[in-house]
């Protein structure tokens, strides 16, 4: 350590005041709902070799903690007092930018001509061209259809605005005005932070301030490792499911095997899926990619609530990405719904940890942050609005000291809903009903979270609706230790009506006027047995309208009848200890996936589908998904598991048909 205790616990102070007011200045002076509500934006203090030393937990997302600035910095050749570079390209930033609409900005920062930090920002702007209003189709096949790819390049030189670069933004969006206004946030903020950094070097001296930040970064490695240690030597492998790709019925599959040994631990992807055709696909170059293991980063961060938060936690994880896999695919692979992938692998990776650790680890989430947008015609420009309506969260996953929290995942928990009020004032909308959804959490012990409804109508013509990630609408999130399942997601057209019909996963909806959207969110997976569930807990819940007596009875064995005063329930504690005694039986099952994963896997057996994983990295990336589709639709009819030996004659039988 470069530094004595007392000094880095300053610095350390000074850095996140930094990174967080860079945060606040975002906040308060972006365009759009998006940003200033939901808070779809990152701030953070990179070292020169491009790692974060400082990244705030309270203010925007936490995703990007583990990336770097260094692909990026090299793109864009000498920089100097003043520039700032801007760039939105996965493929020529090893993956900083992870889809097109996420805008990213950063800036050096000299002393006496020495480059000692970047300041960095990134925010989701509201369009980048592309196929759909908001840029993002699940159905675009390749990243040229999700709009302008903005490789680094200086958006300011030596603090003079670059007039070609602002020209080109403006004319490759349908809402330049609003991308404008949110970009100019971020330079706000960047060019804030370097004011502030400067200052505390005047206060405390250059060397003083580099050694804090090496020194943090130090530490934050050191305390992961301590954490690591504590799991298990082991490997530990998991797999969860996208439903689909939105073209096929065939399930997307990520797969993980956790390899700890000592404070070293290494995430194989390996068994994958390959790459796919639509934008179901998350740009890593193989690296050690946070959004790869964003549950595990979790876990060290709350396994040590006072670690610093900053890219040293990830140098203890060691990746094993193959090229052409739905986590490091070849260019132009679509990436815009790379979050979908994030989401589930959160899910698997924390589904192999609970081999290790089953009451450290908490069950599923909803797996899904479905962000609906909706366009509207601008009848005073003859343009077009966009807004995001909300980002659709679902019930989190129940864990072995707490309930799942109600409407939000652990997986997406930095983004926060927008207020109605603020919403039908930035576009053409009427919402009917915001609120959580009874009889959608994951029975158990701790139950999981309550999913979301949505219900909002359509005011004008030639509206559109899209609705990037919408999962879990086959695959239920599972429950651990014993628990239940969450309910699924759905969406309905017009409910309550006589033209009601159920929907498929929004691509791109065309509705008319008068016409009612709605949108229900997965609930959480429930931890432990239902059970031994306190009787009192579940009455509160039936009493709140969340949880049915019928299904109080099914899942948790309490009874509950009227009480003596009016409008009052009670617990029947004798007809409670009888059911719950008849229902008592052999011990839960660890996990409970679900009537239609546990069918899929009946069939399609993890060692079937690791098998065909591997067999399909012979064959070029593009080709690899079709290949996969030709394999499950020869085995279709196939009415018993398949195993490993089926699988390789299976495909000598295409290879020698070709």
């Amino acid at each position: 350590m470069r530094a004595n205790p007392a000094t880095l616990e300053i610095m350390r102070s000074y850095f996140n005041a930094i990174a967080s007011g860079m945060g606040h200045v975002i906040e308060r002076t972006s365009f759009t709902t998006f940003v200033k509500e939901s808070a779809d934006f990152a701030t953070a203090l990179a070292v020169p070799s491009g790692e974060f030393y400082v990244y705030p937990k309270t203010v925007g997302v936490t995703i990007f903690m583990g990336l770097s600035l260094q692909k990026a910095v090299e793109a864009c050749g000498t920089l100097e007092p003043g520039d700032i570079v801007i760039t939105n390209d996965p493929y020529s930033t090893d993956g900083l930018a992870t889809h097109l609409p996420d805008v990213h900005v950063f800036k050096p920062i000299f002393v006496d001509g020495e480059l000692i930090s970047y300041a960095w920002a990134f925010v989701h702007v509201s369009d980048v061209g592309g196929l759909v209003p908001a840029s993002i189709s699940p159905k675009a096949t390749d990243i040229h259809q999700e709009g302008l790819r903005i490789p680094p390049v200086k958006l300011y030189r030596k603090g003079e605005a670059n007039p070609d670069v602002h020209l080109l933004l403006n004319a490759n969006s349908r809402v330049p005005h609003l991308n404008l206004g949110d970009i100019n946030a971020m330079v706000a903020s960047v060019n804030t932070a370097e004011t502030r950094l400067l200052a505390m070097v005047k206060k405390f001296g250059v060397n003083t301030v580099k050694d804090g930040m090496y020194d943090l970064l130090d530490q934050g490695e050191a305390r992961a490792r301590q954490v690591i240690e504590k799991i298990p030597d082991g490997t530990y492998a998991f797999a969860d499911y996208l439903d689909d790709d939105m073209i096929s019925d065939t399930p997307i599959r990520l797969a993980v095997d956790v390899t700890v040994a000592g404070s070293d631990i290494t995430l194989d992807f390996s068994n994958c899926d390959p790459q796919v055709h639509t934008a179901f696909n998350l740009v890593t170059n193989g690296s050690r990619h946070s959004f790869l293991f964003q549950g595990l980063i979790n876990y060290i961060i709350s396994s040590d609530p006072f670690i610093p938060v900053n890219g040293g936690i990830t140098n203890p994880v060691k990746v094993i990405a193959p090229k052409g896999t739905l986590v490091n695919p070849e260019y132009p692979a679509a990436v815009g719904v790379r979050h979908t992938i994030t989401m589930r692998l959160y899910n698997a990776v924390l589904g192999a940890l609970s081999k290790a650790l089953p009451d450290d680890v908490p069950a599923a989430g909803a797996g899904q942050a479905a962000i609906v947008v909706l366009s509207t015609p601008d009848t005073l420009t003859g343009t077009r609005k966009v807004a995001v309506v909300e980002p659709m969260g679902g019930g989190g996953g129940g864990q072995s000291d707490m309930d799942g929290v109600d409407g939000i995942d652990h997986a997406s928990g930095f983004l926060k809903n927008t207020p109605i009020e603020s919403l039908e004032q930035h576009i053409d909308i009427l919402v009917h009903r915001y609120e959580l959804l009874p009889d959608t959490a994951g029975t158990g012990l701790r139950r999981g979270g309550h999913a979301v409804r949505l219900d909002f109508e359509i005011i004008e013509p030639d509206s559109m609706v899209t609705a990037r990630g919408m999962e879990r609408l086959r695959f239920q999130p599972w429950g651990l230790a014993g628990g239940n399942a969450g309910a699924l997601g759905s969406v309905v057209l017009n409910p309550g009506k006589p033209d009601e019909e159920k929907l498929s996963k929004i691509s791109v909806l065309t509705p008319e006027p008068g016409d009612v959207v709605s949108i229900r969110s997965p609930g959480g997976g429930g931890w432990g047995d239902g059970l031994q569930r306190s009787p009192q807990l579940v009455l509160e819940e039936i009493e709140s309208g969340l949880l049915s007596r019928e299904r109080a009875e099914q899942y948790y064995g309490v009874v509950v009848q009227e009480g003596n005063e009016e409008r009052t329930l009670r617990v029947d504690e004798q007809a409670t200890k009888e059911l719950r005694q008849s229902k008592t039986g052999g011990k839960p099952s660890t996990w409970d996936f679900g009537d239609a994963r546990e069918a899929y896997e009946a069939h399609w057996t993890p060692e079937a589908s690791n098998t065909l994983a591997r067999l399909l990295h012979q064959l070029p990336s593009t080709q690899r998904w079709h290949r996969k589709q030709l394999v499950h639709d020869k085995l279709r009819d196939i009415n018993k598991p398949l195993d490993a030996e089926t699988i390789r004659l299976t495909w000598a039988e295409i290879e020698q048909s070709k």
